[in-house]
């Protein structure tokens, strides 16, 4: 196993959430770079894999520490399996180091990973906890706990989150979490593109010029 501080990731966003991005309190890691560029996405800033920043391994779990509350990680994006392989290293340092669960977005399918695509991708599944799969489809939006659209699925891979099981296909609110601060506002979870519009619009009314960011889960 490498070593946290030689692992390195292209992330386009870090930040703290509960249980909007997985179950519990999570450090979510939004990793750079996605080929898919599904119609709708609201996270287009991730696509270019020449965007972000690098970020070692160990400067991540040290943000997770620092915490102090932290029951997990999340993979979203971008495409987190196209950093397949250093991120499936740093997963592995995450659960020996600390016993982190791991929850990992991707739009690839299970079937696809299984069978091979993309490279290196069974080395980061045999990582993950909990794993979400499938393209967000913009026609298909549906109020899913941790998904965006009917066609992504939720797979428990390990016992840490199958008890949650029967949860997953019940039709609900959708939950966002807002975070304020002194200068910024941040918004994660899964909601519709035109939620954050409004949001944005009524916060920009309010304070003009203040820095407002968002992020949401998924390859979407």
């Amino acid at each position: 196993m490498s070593a946290p501080g030689n692992i390195s990731l292209r992330v386009g966003a870090v930040m703290v959430s509960t249980n909007v991005n997985g179950p519990g309190r999570r450090l979510v890691i939004w990793l750079q770079g996605c080929e898919f560029h599904c119609k709708g996405c609201f996270n287009p800033e991730f696509h270019d894999r020449n965007m972000g920043l690098p970020m070692s391994g160990h400067d991540i779990l040290a943000m997770a520490r620092m915490d102090g509350g932290i029951e997990g990680l999340t993979f979203s994006g971008g495409e987190p399996f196209l950093q397949a392989e250093p991120l499936g290293q740093f997963a592995m340092a995450a659960q020996e180091e600390e016993g982190f669960g791991i929850v990992c977005y991707t739009g690839y399918t299970l079937e696809e990973i299984l069978s091979g695509k993309p490279d290196g991708g069974m080395g980061l599944l045999k990582q993950v906890d909990m794993l979400i799969d499938g393209l967000y489809r913009e026609n298909e939006q549906a109020p899913l706990i941790w998904r965006g659209s009917r066609n992504q699925r939720v797979h428990f891979l390990t016992p840490r989150y199958r008890h949650l099981e029967p949860m997953v296909e019940k039709e609900n609110r959708r939950h966002v979490e807002v975070i304020a601060g002194k200068d910024s506002v941040a918004v994660t979870g899964i909601f519709p593109l035109e939620f954050w519009n409004r949001l944005r619009q009524k916060l920009e009314n309010r304070k003009a010029g203040q820095d407002i960011k968002s992020t949401q889960s998924g390859s979407i």
